[in-house]
């Protein structure tokens, strides 16, 4: 197991899974710096998919993941088409599965962790944002936080030379080799681990007006703690999460979690302000969260 270290140069792209949120946040919050997109006006102006629901939902709801939008993580049609190594879903084919239309998932208000939501999100951007969504990206998050390696990835033949350790859902088969990107409903990035160390270092006022800083850093509790994770007070704010407790945060950032691969980036404020990422070569989310963190704060002189 390793991360990005001297056995393990940071140079070495890898796919970053869910750490993908807060790339998408990123986004939406510079289209609403430029009064593009209301973060708490209705979602459906932009997600007429939303229309027939029966509670209308802002659009920072479901980046905070309290739109009540359901989840196809636990499906199992889900992991067995994955581990067949079938073609992904469409869009519009999760919807249809996870029943947004119908109005299934649980209630609007409460944290419900949803990768719909974010399917979601990435849609709102290309319509409000004009362009496809790898294009946008690279308009609003990679170019201008100097993210040169980073990239969304579409097809099989984009992971050929990414980072991978071995996957137990493939029985063995190179990762590269089993996997399509296209399961990850909301798109994927790579990147290397540098890139991911700029891209949550890089969240200042140099790229986003100070209240919409605050306002993606200002996270709402989850509901308890998570058990063998290091948050003693876990919350999500906009596309990130964030530990809210005084002696062991404040920190903030995001972990993924996909085949052969466990990224995890995080940033402390202070004086010096510090961000670490790991890149796991294996699927144990809380191993790549407590190695960030351990590094994180030995770094800002915590013991």
């Amino acid at each position: 197991m390793r991360g990005a270290s001297a056995a393990d140069p940071a140079d070495r792209r890898a796919l970053v899974y869910s750490l993908t949120k807060t790339i998408l946040a990123a986004a939406v919050l510079r289209l609403a710096a430029r009064g593009v997109v209301d973060l708490d006006g209705p979602a459906e102006r932009w997600l007429p998919e939303l229309a027939g629901r029966p509670v209308s939902v802002s659009v920072a709801q479901i980046l905070t993941h309290r739109a009540g939008l359901p989840e196809y993580g636990g499906r199992a049609d889900y992991h067995a088409a994955v581990a067949a190594g079938a073609e992904p879903w469409s869009g519009d084919e999760f919807l249809a599965r996870c029943g947004v239309a119908q109005g299934e998932g649980p209630p609007v208000g409460g944290f419900a962790y949803s990768n719909i939501g974010y399917l979601l999100i990435g849609r709102l951007l290309e319509r409000a944002g004009g362009a496809p969504l790898a294009e946008l990206l690279a308009r609003e998050v990679f170019g201008p936080l100097g993210l040169s390696s980073a990239s969304l990835l579409r097809d099989r033949s984009d992971l050929d030379g990414l980072f991978f350790g071995p996957s137990p859902n493939f029985g063995g088969a190179p990762v590269a080799e089993a996997y399509h990107p296209g399961w990850v409903s909301h798109g994927v990035a790579a990147m290397t681990a540098a890139d991911a160390c700029r891209l949550i270092h890089g969240l200042t006022e140099d790229y986003l007006p100070d209240a919409l800083l605050r306002r993606m850093r200002d996270g709402l509790p989850v509901g308890g703690p998570m058990g063998g994770r290091p948050w003693v007070e876990p919350s999500y704010g906009l596309g990130m999460m964030v530990e809210l407790d005084p002696v062991a945060g404040p920190y903030w950032g995001h972990t993924g979690g996909g085949p052969g691969v466990t990224p995890a980036a995080f940033h402390a404020p202070g004086p010096v302000p510090v961000s670490v990422a790991v890149f796991l070569d294996g699927e144990d989310g809380n191993l790549a969260e407590w190695m960030a963190v351990e590094v994180l704060h030995r770094l800002r002189g915590v013991r």
